[in-house]
């Protein structure tokens, strides 16, 4: 069947390329660059359902026999493309850029081709991951611009879930569509604290508030607005509200950063809460937790994703962000225990299964390395340790694995090393299967 169905493929890409018996012309584009192309009206009609009802004869004209049909809004190179999609289910966007692919999902969501949308959202995602990357948050506000595109949607919330400074601490959050923070919120593996979700929506909130108000000047203090602007600060975060997960929260966070803002909570809602707190034996949380984030200043699930797959040597596909099989301990942290040899030994000493990381002041490179063995000043080492760095910041986008291949190695570090680092950390790793979670 699949031979058969090859040759009728070239058979339809031909009979477009020769233009044989057409009897449709669509000129595509605005001057100075508008293409014609020549068509058949039964063709595009039978695979898409907009020129279904495009060439039908309330919509098209006639000139010499021919149907002529006008469309300005699309580009000639992406009409070309869909018009071949149309004829032989090939896609030839091997060499084409995101940019071009997005435009070319416009256009193709516009004409109904939603195979073709399906398939181009399947390009994005798994060949061209370096580019979405690159421009996530246009990729993200792309994304959701269309419920059809919905698998490039689940795409960009699994990769803030799973390193959720890639938005929350980006400019791009306080301008974001409310859509994309509902639907983060909404998630069980947005690996954050209650507290800090919390304190990033209320920001974005704020920012909200202010550009609506642009010509009234805010308090940054919740306590001093009158009850006009709470009340347009409690419409803001109406849809939000039921969707955060309170009782995840200790009651002192709660009192501290939720309480100034309980005007915005539904009374029946903030009883609920309250009673949870008081006596959480009798009213437990209607919550489920979130994922647990892993407690570095450094890395996130992200790396430690990354990292776990390096040290079961698995092959292909990296670990999802939920599928990490081990247990990220902290062990130490310089910028709170310091950085001194004595400490190392006296936190990290003896144990087996260790993770150092480093970031560098003067290049803010982000290494570290794998002890498979019992951690000491000086080891041998086996073959199943490495070390590895993660560029400049946090970007996972060309890390860099060196693993051991000679024993014995000096893991001592050097005053010289001990200035130049920012911060330090060291972490056991355990597996899962010993623990009920991560």
């Amino acid at each position: 069947m699949s031979k058969h169905w090859k040759t009728f493929s070239l058979n339809f890409a031909r009979l477009l390329e020769e233009g044989d018996e057409y009897d449709l012309v669509i000129n595509v584009g605005q001057e100075p660059l508008v293409k014609s192309f020549k068509a058949h009206k039964v063709i595009l009609r039978t695979h898409s359902s907009y020129f279904h009802k495009a060439l039908s004869s309330m919509w098209a004209k006639k000139k010499d026999g021919k149907v002529i049909f006008n469309k300005p809004n699309v580009s000639p190179p992406v009409f070309d493309v869909i018009l071949k999609y149309m004829y032989s289910g090939k896609s030839e966007i091997e060499n084409q850029d995101g940019d071009f692919i997005l435009s070319l999902m416009t256009a193709s969501d516009e004409l109904l081709l939603k195979e073709f949308v399906d398939e181009l959202q399947d390009t994005l995602v798994n060949d061209r991951t370096m580019w979405v990357q690159e421009n996530f948050h246009r990729v993200l506000e792309f994304a959701f611009s269309n419920l059809n595109y919905d698998k490039l949607q689940e795409h960009c919330l699994k990769a803030i879930c799973a390193d959720p400074p890639l938005l929350f601490c980006s400019e791009y959050f306080d301008c974001m569509d409310s859509t994309i923070l509902k639907s983060l919120l909404k998630r069980d593996d947005l690996a954050m604290e209650e507290i800090e979700l919390w304190n990033h929506v209320i920001r974005w909130a704020k920012k909200q508030l202010i550009t609506s108000e642009s010509n009234t000047i805010i308090s940054t203090d919740p306590i001093k607005w009158d009850s006009e602007t709470m009340q347009a600060f409690k419409k803001i975060l109406d849809d939000c509200v039921p969707l955060i997960r309170f009782t995840l929260m200790k009651p002192t966070e709660f009192r501290e950063k939720v309480w100034p803002y309980k005007d915005c909570i539904p009374s029946k809602l903030y009883d609920s809460i309250l009673w949870h707190f008081l006596s959480p034996d009798i009213q437990p949380t209607p919550f489920e937790p979130r994922l647990k984030t892993i407690d570095s200043k450094l890395i996130t699930l992200k790396h430690a994703a990354l990292i776990a797959t390096w040290i079961d040597k698995k092959e292909g596909k990296p670990y999802a962000h939920t599928e990490i099989p081990y247990e990220f301990s902290l062990l130490m942290r310089g910028s709170c225990d310091g950085y001194s040899q004595q400490t190392l030994h006296q936190r990290c000493g003896g144990q087996a299964k260790t993770i150092m990381l480093m970031k560098i002041k003067s290049t803010e490179e982000i290494f570290g390395m794998y002890i498979s063995s019992v951690w000491s000043n000086n080891i041998s080492a086996r073959h199943d340790s490495f070390m590895f760095s993660f560029g400049e910041g946090r970007d996972t986008r060309d890390p860099v694995l060196s693993r051991v291949r000679a024993a014995g190695y000096d893991l001592a570090l050097t005053r010289g090393q001990e200035r130049g680092m920012e911060e330090l950390e060291m972490f056991k790793i355990t597996s899962k299967t010993l623990f009920s979670g991560f």
